[in-house]
């Protein structure tokens, strides 16, 4: 994120059995438990963490999965109704076209607003259901659940920098993205 000249932000993840306990120790905490062990940039960013603790944003990334998105004339939309969670990058535009559409379906079909909120829910849960699994599967690149994933993740991102293996990546990519 850029914030203007001289200033850079920092994006922790990690893993925890209890996130209502590490909300409740609080950034600085929390965050120098976890990442403390760690030189370089991340020294310091918990150093400017400890000297300002207001200047976090600190919580817990929850995904919504619910069966229905609509009862009577009310609606969920967006992060309310299927949030995707930052680990999937797609929220704000899914939850634009999910708006988008919504507004569609009603214009042409005012006269049976249940039937209308079926089709419409029907029509975007698939691109919910795959972008939901999507930051599942994201997760680990984020939070990795055991120090072989870290591992195994810095392998990977020193072997797509080798020719042959980066153009296979890039192809990876593009298919699971369509």
């Amino acid at each position: 994120m850029n914030l203007g000249p001289g200033r850079s932000s920092a994006f922790f993840t990690y893993r925890c059995l209890d996130p209502e306990a590490e909300l409740t120790r609080g950034p600085v905490s929390a965050l120098t438990t976890a990442f403390g062990d760690l030189d370089g940039g991340v020294s310091g960013a918990l150093r400017q963490l400890e000297a300002d603790p207001a200047a976090a944003y600190f919580d817990s990334v929850t995904q919504v999965v619910t069966d229905r998105w609509s009862r009577g004339r009310i609606v969920l939309l967006g992060d309310a109704a299927w949030c995707v969670t930052v680990f999937a990058g797609y929220g704000a535009a899914l939850a634009l076209d999910g708006a988008d559409r919504l507004g569609t379906a009603l214009a042409a079909h005012q006269d049976d607003i249940p039937a209308t909120l079926a089709d419409w829910e029907a029509s975007l849960r698939p691109e919910v259901r795959k972008r939901q699994t999507l930051a599942r599967k994201g997760m680990s690149r984020f939070a990795p659940p055991t120090r072989a994933h870290v591992w195994a993740g810095e392998l990977m991102l020193r072997a797509i920098q080798m020719p042959g293996i980066r153009g296979l990546v890039q192809r990876s990519i593009q298919r699971a993205n369509n």
